[in-house]
């Protein structure tokens, strides 16, 4: 698990549903995740940047007034991913660039007011974070800085070639600097630093496995594994909290309870649950698999052999065994059981490939424990649970599927189909559910085609009914559209492969309406409220 976390650090780290638009979220697999993640946080809620030729310009959500930024790019690159702004409604700030050659940029910042009246930050800058408080950090010849208040503090500076990555509390407020580059394969133990950054102190730690560690968002619990030992980095040092164990299946410093789910490395054929403090309880001696799941509090499944030799999954929460059940094949290194579990839902969901079925578990209730077939004969399921939003309760699964043997997905609520067709690529949705109203926002792939061509059609589907909303769509950049139905939502269609350009329009009012043309793409805000690591 210490190694499939680390594996998303370069993304935006957004694996929940918090993040503005997390409709485009998907649990198919890490790549078409790093593609969900860059969509999320698309937009700064006034407008939109976009390139057209070599200049950057603002696209205004309210009355589309598009405003010229001047030069940005000196070969010609589209800047994706930038941090825009930090998500503070009521401040008038946010960052554009200029010079970007697809390495570094001249970073500005102005206000909404007066967008062309801009400041320079800084030149050759690599990447940068524009905080809610409306400060900066930024790295400039591989440097790291805090602009505050028109001034540039330095806070770190690496020696020698390695690169240098940071990692930003929730509450913004410190740093994990790791410098290197990763490989997953092996340890590589280096230096890691924890900064606090309006203090300016600065604790190093030593041997730090950079391959593969954990933390938790406020960065109040930072763990790596080592020479099968959990260690936690307490007060300057490492402290050994687990020993003789292989790698952890749980993500451990998400925990509130803080329990590890580990194998022995002599018993690989047992489960232990550990806490912090090395007590150790073992939870099954004819361990198989361990379900991976979301961060979730208390929750446990897992599949051994009975006494018979069949193989169960077991399924508890909060220590208490909800139920086992028999038929729920995981024995074979090709396939996994796969969880879902949506927000306000007393469900918990289970996926077989080698069984081809989806089950619900009861969480609570007269039907508490009771598993219940919701779908058979499916595979290459693709589950949308944490991009549901939901006020109300909400017992119904989204999902993607192939059915009959279909070389195509269908997109599924339950047992219902939404649509039968939503193409042979990766097409994401999201449900909303606010109580008073629910519906879908989904898009499907049907004239893509390739994997590498990216060509949606987008719909909304309520009460029943399927509205498409635009065609043709190479990208978009919007305004809170899962509440919002799209509303303002900008999209850039009608891309011409040969020209690298498309047709910039504004869905308003149900229709969409012609913004610009000869438009290269969006540059998409990347700030995230939570940790992030870039580079």
């Amino acid at each position: 698990m210490f190694k499939k976390l680390t594996s998303k650090l370069p993304v935006i780290f957004c694996f929940l549903a918090i993040c503005l638009l997390a409709i485009f979220a998907s649990a198919c697999s890490a790549g078409k995740k790093s593609k969900a993640e860059s969509q999320k946080s698309t937009s700064s809620n006034k407008f939109s940047l976009y390139l057209k030729g070599d200049n950057l310009y603002m696209a205004r959500y309210d009355n589309s007034e598009i405003i010229d930024l001047g030069p940005c790019t000196s070969n010609g690159s589209v800047m994706e991913k930038f941090s825009i702004n930090g998500y503070n409604k009521k401040l008038d700030q946010f960052c554009s660039f200029s010079d970007y050659d697809g390495e570094t940029y001249t970073l500005y910042i102005s206000t909404y007011k007066k967008p062309t009246k801009r400041t320079k930050v800084a030149d050759n800058v690599t990447v940068h974070s524009a905080l809610k408080n409306g400060d900066i950090l930024y790295i400039s010849n591989k440097e790291l800085f805090l602009y505050k208040g028109g001034k540039a503090v330095s806070l770190f500076k690496e020696e020698g070639e390695e690169e240098i990555k940071y990692i930003l509390s929730k509450a913004q407020d410190k740093l994990l600097i790791v410098p290197g580059k990763r490989t997953y394969d092996k340890e590589k133990l280096m230096n890691v630093y924890l900064i606090d950054i309006y203090t300016g102190n600065n604790t190093v730690y030593s041997d730090f496995n950079i391959n593969s560690f954990d933390y938790s968002f406020e960065l109040d619990s930072i763990c790596y594994f080592k020479d099968n030992t959990i260690y936690k980095l307490e007060d300057g040092n490492s402290k050994e909290i687990v020993k003789g164990i292989d790698e952890p299946y749980n993500s451990v410093a998400y925990s509130s309870d803080k329990v590890i789910y580990a194998s022995k490395a002599d018993e690989p054929t047992s489960l232990y649950r550990f806490d912090f403090n090395g007590n150790e309880e073992l939870v099954s001696d004819s361990f198989i698999k361990f379900v991976k799941f979301n961060i979730k509090e208390n929750f446990l499944a897992y599949t051994e052999k009975n006494s018979e030799g069949k193989i169960i999954l077991k399924v508890a929460q909060n220590g208490e065994t909800l139920g086992e059940y028999e038929d729920i094949e995981d024995d074979d290194d090709m396939y996994r059981l796969q969880e879902a579990h949506p927000s306000k839902s007393k469900y918990w969901y289970f996926f077989s490939e080698e069984n081809k079925k989806l089950w619900k578990v009861a969480l609570e209730g007269s039907k508490k424990g009771e598993i219940e077939l919701v779908n058979d004969n499916v595979t290459d399921f693709l589950d949308f649970a944490y991009s549901q939003d939901s006020k109300a309760e909400n017992d119904d699964l989204l999902y993607k599927a192939k059915i009959k043997g279909n070389d195509y997905y269908s997109l599924f609520l339950d047992k219902n189909i939404i649509n039968e067709n939503v193409g042979k690529y990766y097409s994401p949705a999201h449900l909303e559910n606010n109580g008073t109203e629910s519906y879908i926002i989904y898009a499907d792939t049907l004239s893509q085609t390739s994997y590498e061509d990216h060509n949606y059609t987008y719909h909304i589907f309520e009460n029943g009914k399927d509205t498409i909303v635009a065609e043709n769509v190479k990208d978009y950049n919007g305004s809170l559209p899962e509440n919002e139905k799209f509303d303002k939502t900008y999209f850039l269609t009608d891309y011409d492969e040969s020209k690298e350009t498309g047709v910039l329009k504004q869905y308003l009012n149900g229709k969409l309406k012609d913004i610009d043309s000869d438009v290269k793409g969006f540059v998409k805000n990347s700030t995230s409220s939570f940790s992030t690591i870039f580079r």
